[in-house]
């Protein structure tokens, strides 16, 4: 446990050793840095320290051998549940099933899951822009599990439920729009 230590600096050095080896899907850039990105949006956006934390570690359970057990033994309850509420049920379910999950589930959830999950797509979205331009449209969504119509469905209706119930012009909430209107036309 973090005992005293500061709790991000704590959750960038557990995600870190967590992550380590792992790679982006388009870019060779190593996974790492998509939990900062998303860590570093919410903590300029004053999010308090836990979700922060959260945001920072928000894909260790999904993406590593590592357990909400042992996120709630390191971080606490309030950070595990976060990353709880941010994180899809069993990956062995279609791609679908996983995504309308995540869609129904964030609608109710607080509002600082929904920082955390709108910021994790704003990241990714926003490395996906990149990714256009630097390789061009063809490659970039052949990159990912399905094309740019499934990609829109997901983005666009878990953009509704992070502002379901909860001030839409929120910083954060204003940025997800901006990059879902320009990869969507949203």
């Amino acid at each position: 446990m973090y005992r005293g230590k500061d709790k991000i600096e704590y959750a960038i050095y557990y995600a870190t050793k967590a992550h380590k080896g792992q790679k982006r899907k388009v870019e060779d850039m190593d996974m790492i840095f998509h939990p900062y990105t998303v860590g570093m949006n919410l903590q300029r956006n004053g999010c308090e320290e836990n979700i922060v934390a959260a945001g920072i570690l928000h894909d260790v359970v999904e993406d590593t051998p590592h357990t909400f057990e042992d996120i709630e033994k390191e971080f606490g309850k309030e950070v595990m549940n976060y990353i709880y509420d941010a994180s899809e049920p069993d990956k062995s379910l279609e791609w679908e099933e996983r995504k309308k999950h995540t869609i129904e589930h964030i609608k109710n959830a607080p509002l600082g899951s929904k920082f955390i999950v709108a910021c994790d797509k704003i990241s990714n979205l926003e490395d996906l822009a990149d990714c256009i331009e630097l390789y061009g449209e063809e490659k970039a969504w052949s990159s990912l599990k399905r094309g740019k119509d499934k990609q829109k469905w997901y983005y666009t209706n878990i953009y509704e439920s992070c502002i379901q119930g909860v001030d839409e012009t929120h910083p954060i909430f204003v940025r997800f729009k901006q990059i879902l209107q320009k990869l969507f036309d949203y």
